[in-house]
């Protein structure tokens, strides 16, 4: 990436009085250069989302169970980590449903 600077210090009027002096500066990149952006498809990433909520919840239920038996010190972890299974779950079902209502929306327009 280059710096391109442009510098308007000597840009007068209409009436020939010179305006103030200030500087612009631009940045540009070369079109020949091209960024490779890893391509992932939607399918991959949605299944991610799935393991990442199962991983979640699984850890929440174990820090609970460790807490029904006394190995757990720290309440706050117990706490902590049921907010996260519990907020990742109801993300994931918010964007189910809203497939679903999509899904249904084109149903109706093609039925």
């Amino acid at each position: 990436m280059e710096r391109l600077l442009i510098d308007f210090s000597q840009v007068y009027g209409q009436n020939g009085t010179q305006r103030a002096a200030r500087s612009v500066y631009s940045t540009y990149t070369d079109s020949r250069e091209k960024k490779e952006t890893p391509q992932v498809s939607f399918e991959d990433m949605l299944s991610d989302s799935i393991k990442k909520v199962n991983s979640l919840q699984l850890e929440a239920e174990t820090k609970i169970r460790n807490l029904a038996i006394g190995d757990t010190e720290d309440i706050s972890e117990v706490v902590l980590a049921s907010s996260r299974a519990d907020t990742a779950l109801r993300l994931v079902m918010e964007i189910r449903n809203k497939f679903l209502d999509a899904y249904q929306a084109l149903s109706r327009i093609t039925g």
